[in-house]
């Protein structure tokens, strides 16, 4: 940077700056900023840099290609040699363990330190058990954690993540109901927790509670999660491997719910505005939660989503969502003609008091879709709004313009329908 000026009686003044000038400690910040290697590689830039990155508060490690694996261990175990891991704010590490689990646990005991603030570990093929420092379940400072592993995960006798807002759990073995407890019950800051395809096929009963809980995530795939074959044969959807979770969040503001109805889930004592649920099937026992303040309702099967013979999970959630506003189908919507006395027998309480927007995504023009559309505009007595979303590959693969034709064919046909609300507005996007 430079600056020129004219002082008075004098002549032209040039003073400049540059990154060199700045102390330490702010080049500190800007080294933790970048990756890991490149951080490392400042040391080249002068005697002054030489060991500035030793005291670099973030540290990134990904293993590469497995010819690079021995290369990777090696630079890892030197890392902890040559840095300053005492001071650490950020550690994130991916990689796999295989036989060398205790090198790795000597990586988590020296680079997770009590002053840790964000913590991400990705841990694959794992064969001998890994140690965690007990320090870390104790961490005052720590505010997000992120565990991938698809093995169980031991606890010690305490555990209290006092800061911890944010938690994403993905492919863990929780070993009984009472880790299950001690864990949840140890995060009293929690505002964001994500489980995905864990395993709690041990816990037979748990409950999430944290007065500052905002958003849950829950994934659970039956073919992305490890089971016994003895689980196989008596069924994963059985009461004795299915797991009660309640979930007690009076700020909770997002419910997500994608998966294979593993486990069952209660809400009580809820705020929940918005829901995407995608879960729905013929052949679970899901318990849906009741949601009494929902707003925005997202559906999504990636298939035509029946209102009824064999979806009663779907109603039961309508008629327990009385403020719903919005309710978006993604993957279309269909309902048998023979089942048109039984459908909203009783009426969700939202289709005639809050309901005012209804999407649904992909319809292609089949009957079963059409009368669901058409049961739909004379069950909502408020609705101001149905949008009728269709692609022009669901029509014809090879040819948009009979796409474009098709789907203002059925648009015309729509608008023939009765409506309940004389206020209700229909719309076509085409894409």
């Amino acid at each position: 940077m430079h600056r020129n000026g004219r002082e008075k009686g004098e002549g032209k003044v040039e003073s400049s700056f540059s990154i060199c000038d700045l102390p330490d400690a702010i080049l500190q910040l800007i080294i933790s900023s970048l990756p890991t290697k490149e951080a490392i590689q400042t040391s080249i830039l002068s005697k002054r840099w030489e060991h500035l990155w030793r005291d670099i508060s973030k540290i990134e490690l990904k293993e590469g290609k497995p010819e690079e694996r021995q290369q990777f261990m090696q630079f890892v175990t030197g890392l902890l040699v040559a840095c300053n891991c005492s001071i650490l704010e950020k550690f994130s590490l991916s990689c796999k363990v295989g036989k060398d689990a205790s090198r790795v646990n000597e990586w988590l005991c020296s680079f997770i330190n009590p002053k840790i603030q964000e913590l991400c570990l990705h841990l694959e093929e794992i064969e001998e058990p890994l140690v965690f420092p007990d320090q870390l379940f104790t961490c005052a400072t720590l505010t997000k954690f992120k565990l991938d592993m698809l093995h169980v995960l031991k606890l010690p006798s305490s555990v209290h993540f006092r800061c911890l807002r944010t938690l994403t759990l993905s492919n863990i073995i929780l070993p009984d109901s009472s880790s299950a407890q001690q864990l949840f019950y140890g995060c009293p800051a929690l505002e964001d927790l994500s489980l995905i395809n864990c395993n709690l096929k041990n816990v037979r009963a748990v409950c999430i509670y944290s007065p500052l809980l905002r958003r849950i995530y829950i994934q659970e795939n039956e073919d992305n999660m490890l089971y016994d074959e003895d689980d196989y044969e008596i069924g994963l959807l059985s009461d004795t491997i299915r797991c009660k979770v309640l979930i007690v969040g009076p700020n909770l503001k997002s419910f997500t719910y994608h998966g294979d109805g593993m486990n069952d889930f209660f809400l009580y004592y809820s705020t929940v505005i918005d829901a995407s649920i995608q879960a729905l099937s013929e052949r679970m026992s899901f318990r849906l939660p009741l949601f009494c303040n929902l707003g925005e309702l997202d559906l999504n099967l990636g298939k035509p989503i029946k209102l009824f013979n064999g979806y009663e999970e779907l109603l039961t959630l309508l008629r327990n969502s009385p403020c719903l506003r919005v309710l978006r189908f993604q993957g279309a919507v269909s309902l048998d003609k023979r089942d048109a006395n039984c459908i909203f027998d009783p009426l969700p309480v939202c289709f005639s008091t809050t309901l005012k927007t209804i999407e649904i995504s992909g319809i292609t023009g089949k009957e079963e879709e059409l009368f669901a559309i058409e049961i739909l505009l004379q069950a909502a007595s408020v609705l101001d709004k149905l949008c009728i979303k269709c692609y022009w590959f669901s029509f014809d693969l090879n040819d948009k313009g009979i796409g474009l034709k098709r789907s203002e064919e059925l648009y015309k046909h729509i608008l023939k329908y009765p409506k309940r609300s004389k206020d209700c507005e229909i719309e076509l996007e085409y894409s």
